[in-house]
């Protein structure tokens, strides 16, 4: 359950970084459709998912209790999706954009406006 939770949770996050960077409609679409496609045709596990099939299998009939579910379901589940998304795709994205910075990003400093020049700049004539 663990490694399918890895699994389910990288194809779902790399869904959404491919949809937001894609430009137009018809790549928005495919780059959802085709990563959600492979993690429904794998098998894969997602927590948020799972909370509606178990919980519609409780409804119907199933031998589950709310304690095994959560012990052998959502908690492994859970924690891979967390290494999945975080982990490969946030670990991935953060390493290629925010660790190599150029040496002209590296110079750059930003000086703040001070708190006295801010309300000089905010401040308003009502006399007028």
């Amino acid at each position: 359950m663990f490694l399918r939770g890895i699994g389910g949770n990288w194809l779902v996050c790399l869904a959404y970084c491919l949809c937001t960077s894609a430009r137009d409609l018809n790549s928005k679409i495919v780059a959802i459709y085709l990563p959600i496609l492979l993690f429904v045709a794998v098998g894969y596990e997602h927590s948020i998912a799972n909370m509606f099939t178990v919980q519609m299998g409780m409804l119907l009939g199933a031998d589950v209790s709310i304690g095994r579910y959560i012990l052998c379901v959502l908690l492994p589940v859970t924690f891979g999706n967390i290494i999945g998304g975080g982990g490969f795709v946030g670990g991935l994205y953060w390493y290629l954009y925010l660790t190599k910075k150029s040496k002209s990003e590296q110079n750059i400093t930003m000086e703040l406006p001070t708190t006295k020049e801010y309300r000089s700049v905010t401040q308003h004539d009502d006399s007028l």
